[in-house]
């Protein structure tokens, strides 16, 4: 085992410090470009602790343009954009500090009077976003993690984050066992050696949280908040053109203000005595919202939570869901005998290209369903949050976008009768979905996303409807 593993050592140290700023290309060596200066700071026959500062921070010399990007992230997201506008109005003088000081600078004001649960969630939610944007680099520092033995401990060791702002990355994603930040560099072999978790290989982003929608670099953050007084002004105007205006003149009035909504596939025909069930993917509030656009008439919305803000601006009208199975059919069905209704059988929003588990009860309730592929693009704000305090914005911060932009596909009917169980109806549905919008379907579901951002089930009380 000693022998195989200084093999193996000498290889990647080879591969990882020998190479290092050589591009290699899948097309000429068949692996991922090698990430830089990933430094081996020594090894047991079990163990090893690896530098991966300079992956991390996407280069070899750490300084303060390439560590703003995560600590602004915390800043807003865990903080507020007070206090990223504050990071931001430090920048000049953090570009002329030491290395060390600006390190202590920037930790001071992202985290300053935070909650540790809190920062943890934004390294679990939403940092691992940011890193998964080098991928080819991820890639290659998942591959260190995996050549060694399953016998051999790996640690990975950040002199420039704390631990809470990339253990989930590592852990989670990467396949590290132990992860040590700044302010808890010491012997980590000692810690690897008593590990015995190991992840066989990095799981794909599903989930991740946060408003920012763009990394946010000095440049760019700069230019977000000039425009933010703008965004703000442009989001009312824009949401008065959908909740005040005339259906007919919407269209029209939303493309001048930058709205953009981009409609393919033809709408079935409507039903004979009772409204159609369409069936969409979830990606934002608004998906409803856009698919009744595209009809160029009103339908009903079902949703499981929704806040008062959301409720109160919504130009369609909607009905509250109680994840009572018997209660939710009656519901729906009733609401299929008054008109159209437009359903999300994934249960929540998923930013990512990636469909989670679909409920099978819409298959129960009408004998054909419309399945309806819909996606957005958000360059700035996202407009979903798993915050309970903020998804009442999530539409406002959707409607600030420059130029937000919604995509409707309207999919050939599909019948839900005949043998197929309402099981095998929602898994074709949702395999249908994903092939018009070349993402995966999932097994996951929104308790699994709620668990992972949120640290609960997501699950909040139900108001009953007027009159019950």
């Amino acid at each position: 085992m000693l022998n195989l593993h200084r093999v193996i050592k000498n290889n990647l140290v080879s591969s990882l410090l020998g190479r290092h700023n050589r591009q290699t290309t899948p097309a000429t060596t068949g692996s991922p470009v090698a990430p830089p200066a990933a430094r081996f700071l020594g090894n047991s026959k079990t163990a090893m602790a690896i530098d991966v500062n300079a992956i991390l921070l996407k280069s070899s010399t750490p300084s303060a343009a390439t560590l703003f990007p995560p600590f602004f992230l915390v800043a807003v997201e865990a903080g507020s954009f007070a206090r990223g506008l504050l990071l931001l109005a430090l920048y000049p003088v953090l570009r002329v500090m030491t290395h060390e000081t600006c390190l202590k600078a920037m930790i001071m004001v992202a985290f300053c009077g935070l909650r540790r649960d809190e920062a943890a969630r934004i390294g679990r939610a939403v940092l691992p976003r940011y890193f998964f944007r080098e991928t080819e680099r991820v890639e290659a520092l998942a591959e260190v993690a995996r050549a060694l033995p399953r016998a051999v401990k790996v640690a990975a060791i950040s002199r420039s984050f704390p631990t809470v702002m990339v253990e989930a990355f590592l852990k989670d994603y990467v396949g590290f066992d132990v992860v040590d930040g700044r302010e808890r560099l010491r012997d980590t072999l000692n810690q690897t050696e008593k590990k015995s978790t190991r992840c066989r290989y990095p799981k794909p982003m599903v989930f991740h949280d946060g408003r920012l929608a763009f990394t946010p670099t000095p440049a760019a953050a700069l230019a977000m908040y000039i425009y933010f007084p703008f965004a703000i002004v442009l989001a009312l105007v824009r949401i008065a053109i959908f909740t005040i205006l005339p259906r007919r003149v919407t269209g029209v009035a939303a493309k001048l203000a930058g709205v953009r909504l981009r409609v393919t596939g033809a709408p079935p025909a409507a039903a004979d005595g009772t409204g159609r069930l369409y069936v969409c993917n979830h990606r934002t509030l608004l998906d409803a919202i856009a698919i009744s656009s595209s009809l160029g008439k009103t339908v009903f919305a079902v949703t499981y939570s929704l806040s008062w803000l959301s409720e109160l601006i919504s130009p369609i009208p909607l009905l509250r869901l109680t994840r009572g199975r018997e209660e939710d059919r009656r519901r729906m069905t009733s609401l299929l005998a008054r008109g159209d209704v437009v359903v999300s059988p994934e249960g929540t929003t998923c930013r990512e290209p990636y469909l989670l588990r679909f409920s099978p009860l819409f298959a129960e309730l009408a004998d054909e369903v419309s399945p309806v592929a819909v996606n957005e693009r958000s360059s700035m704000f996202y407009g979903t949050s798993t915050s309970p305090g903020a998804k009442c914005f999530d539409s406002v911060y959707f409607m600030m976008n420059p130029r937000p932009e919604y995509s409707v596909h309207f999919l050939e009917p599909v019948p839900t009768g005949g043998r197929s169980s309402s099981i095998e109806v929602a898994n074709q549905v949702q395999g249908m979905l994903a092939d018009a919008l070349g993402f995966t379907p999932t097994a996951l579901t929104r308790k699994d996303k709620y668990l992972l951002l949120a640290g609960n089930e997501g699950t909040v009380g139900t108001k009953r409807s007027k009159g019950k």
